[in-house]
């Protein structure tokens, strides 16, 4: 499995093309699945931000996990059948079935749709950062004029596993709210004459430390945001992620940095593990 931080720069143009040419068969293959529950697609699925909500409602009822009875879990079939943004981001997925992340790649292009209609000014692209192991490095994202990458796959996974984990409950309302954030983040802004749009801050860098001396296995430098202003949240991760098998000890060095001494986990799980609760 090769992450999308790690492709080269043709490989993750392939990936951007596979990303966008996924983008209408996965909306078809949704409503051919809603049609055949006895939902009318045509009825539900109108363009509009308030129909995210029984969309997203419909699709919370029909998740499985990957070992339900009469689910596909995906590790059994060739990685080709995943969506390509799960393919270039997960080496095993470690709880949807296969049937649930094909709902998601629906939601995603529908989430895109409903966006797009209503930021017309936003573009997608291949993301690009200075910082190497920037989170969204090579991912297919939506932009608009602040420049912030936006990876749409990303919040509906996160609420998907949660809710089957039951970790909590995902509103309703969730993915309608995160279309409404993106429109106004995604439609074009008057810039003050003078300015210029800086390259975002990734949120947050991991690195492999493992060859340098004190013994631990991966470093993780927090951005402003996570250093200062979500220091509690962070606090909780390192708890949670301390009591993760095969992690034997975590520390936070300073406000901004965190060592983690954990030998079978490497670089790319520890950053996919954070990624993933933030």
């Amino acid at each position: 499995m090769t992450n999308y931080r790690d492709l080269t720069e043709q490989g993750a143009a392939a990936a951007f093309e596979e990303f966008m040419a996924e983008r209408g068969p996965a909306l078809d293959r949704l409503r051919d699945r809603m049609a055949a529950d006895g939902v009318y697609p045509s009825e539900l699925l109108d363009g509009s931000v308030g129909s995210l909500v029984p969309l997203w409602r419909w699709v919370l009822t029909h998740l499985t996990k990957r070992d339900d009875p009469g689910a596909t879990d995906p590790a059994m079939v060739p990685r080709e059948q995943w969506p390509s943004w799960e393919r270039y981001t997960w080496e095993e997925e470690p709880v949807l079935s296969l049937e649930s992340l094909l709902l998601l790649d629906g939601v995603v292009s529908c989430l895109a749709a409903v966006v797009t209609d209503r930021a017309p000014t936003a573009r997608w692209e291949v993301a690009h950062h200075k910082v190497k192991r920037y989170e969204f490095n090579n991912h297919p994202v939506l932009v608009g004029d602040g420049g912030i990458h936006n990876f749409l796959p990303a919040l509906p996974l996160v609420e998907a596993r949660a809710t089957l984990l039951g970790v909590r409950q995902s509103p309703d309302d969730r993915i309608s709210s995160y279309a409404e954030g993106l429109i106004e983040q995604l439609s074009p802004v008057v810039e003050p004459v003078g300015s210029s749009t800086a390259e975002p801050e990734p949120k947050f860098d991991v690195e492999d430390i493992r060859t340098e001396p004190g013994g631990y296995d991966v470093e993780i430098g927090l951005g402003e945001e996570l250093a200062h202003e979500r220091s509690d949240d962070v606090d909780r991760l390192l708890r949670e992620l301390a009591a993760q098998d095969g992690v034997s000890r975590v520390i936070r060095e300073d406000r901004d940095l965190i060592l983690v001494r954990a030998p079978g986990w490497s670089a790319e799980r520890v950053h996919a593990w954070f990624a993933a609760r933030l």
